[in-house]
């Protein structure tokens, strides 16, 4: 015998019976522990990086105050170079040549350039020799050449040839040759002295040369620094 049809099923009883996930509420279960301590976890680093943010600030604005407090005016030091003074102006002599024999043998060219006065003093060391180009200025250089220079010769050994052109000797106004000057080893004593002496009025700069260079176009020069102040003269040869 056929059963009678009980009829539609109450709406909310069909939804808990399909729907068990839902509490007896109908609201979903509260999540479950990993969820909450996930939770926790980000809170904790959010409040730990707000504490970081927080010191750096505060030591920032610590630092900035010092700094501000204990800072001092600049002051130059006493170790600052000297301004730089007028340039020295230095009169050279109208230059003279001859010929003279090289204890070895042969001869050289000798250019005499007497050194008149300076507006102010200065040492050998404060100076370099050139013979130059005059209309470039370009240096005539001194290949491995050497100064045969004794206190009483201009050329105590072989003459310089093509390939090492050049050397200066320093005469004192007595005529002593008392220095030699070659790019390579600068002033140098040929009295067994100081290299590095005072160059006083009425002394002579000679250019020992394998060649006359009066009237081609070549000149005589010396610069240099004293004291911050410019050395430069130059004339032809």
């Amino acid at each position: 015998m056929n059963e009678p049809d009980p009829g539609p099923k109450d709406p909310s009883q069909a939804t808990t019976e399909e729907s068990p996930a839902l509490a007896p509420s109908g609201r979903p279960p509260p999540p479950g522990r990993a969820h909450a301590f996930r939770e926790r976890e980000t809170q904790r680093r959010n409040l730990r990086n707000e504490r970081v943010g927080v010191l750096l600030v505060v030591l920032i604005v610590v630092l900035g105050v010092y700094v501000i407090v204990s800072a001092r005016p600049f002051a130059p030091s006493n170790s600052s170079p000297p301004s730089p003074g007028a340039p020295i102006i230095v009169q050279l002599g109208t230059p003279t040549i001859s010929a003279v024999n090289c204890s070895s043998g042969g001869s050289a060219y000798a250019e005499r350039i007497p050194f008149v006065n300076s507006s102010a003093s200065f040492l050998s060391g404060d100076v370099n020799a050139r013979v130059t180009e005059i209309w470039d200025g370009d240096f005539i250089p001194d290949p491995n050449v050497v100064a045969n220079a004794t206190p009483a010769l201009l050329c105590g050994g072989p003459p310089p040839d093509s390939s090492t052109r050049w050397y200066a000797v320093l005469q004192a106004p007595n005529g002593t040759n008392l220095l030699t000057y070659t790019a390579a080893d600068r002033w140098v004593s040929v009295t067994n002295g100081s290299a590095n002496i005072p160059i006083e009025p009425s002394s002579t700069f000679v250019v020992i040369s394998y060649e006359s260079w009066a009237g081609s176009g070549r000149g005589f020069a010396l610069a240099g620094y004293a004291n911050g102040s410019l050395i430069r003269a130059t004339i032809p040869l």
